[in-house]
């Protein structure tokens, strides 16, 4: 029997974990965290992450609230980088103009 290797698999939700933990890290910066803790938050996160990943076959009742995780993660992350986007190009926009 060929298992897929762990790194094949490493996934919440559907979601690569390389996806997931600089989302982790950039949500703890966003919050408040200072750049200088980014790569101790990379652990952690990897280490949440992969916790996560290899606890939600095992225990199926985590699932939704994976689900509910990374949903948030991205929905919210990616809200807050279109405002950021949509502010930059306007002072952009403004600047050119004035």
């Amino acid at each position: 029997m060929n298992e897929p290797l762990f790194t094949e698999t490493l996934a919440v939700a559907g979601v690569p974990a390389v996806v997931l933990v600089p989302l982790l890290v950039e949500a703890a910066k966003r919050a408040g965290l200072p750049t200088r803790y980014a790569p101790l938050a990379t652990l952690v996160a990897a280490g949440l992450v992969a916790a996560l990943a290899e606890a939600a076959p095992v225990v199926p009742q985590l699932a939704p609230f994976a689900r509910w995780v990374v949903a948030t993660l991205l929905l919210a992350l990616g809200a807050s980088g279109a405002y950021e986007t949509a502010r930059f190009l306007r002072r952009e926009l403004s600047t050119q103009r004035g």
